[in-house]
């Protein structure tokens, strides 16, 4: 009984995870959206907003591998954010 318990706190985390990846793409759709629709940007807005994208997609990825693993750790199957 106490192996079901852990099992299913695996597939919650992973589950968690998986919905904090989904947050985070989010904000890096609306960070790119904003790259494409304001006005003219300094350099420094540019950079400054690409460096934060670059930052997302790093937490994005992570929160996909960190979920993967909890998954597959509860002997469940790989699910994509």
């Amino acid at each position: 009984m106490q192996a079901k318990g852990i099992q299913m706190n695996y597939v919650e985390w992973a589950e968690e995870y998986y919905l904090n990846a989904r947050r985070v793409k989010s904000v890096l759709e609306r960070k790119k959206q904003l790259l494409k629709e304001k006005g003219p940007l300094t350099a420094d807005e540019r950079k400054r907003i690409i460096d934060s994208i670059k930052q997302y997609r790093s937490i994005y990825r992570e929160l996909l591998e960190i979920g993967d693993t909890l998954a597959m750790r509860a002997g469940g199957s790989v699910r994509e954010a």
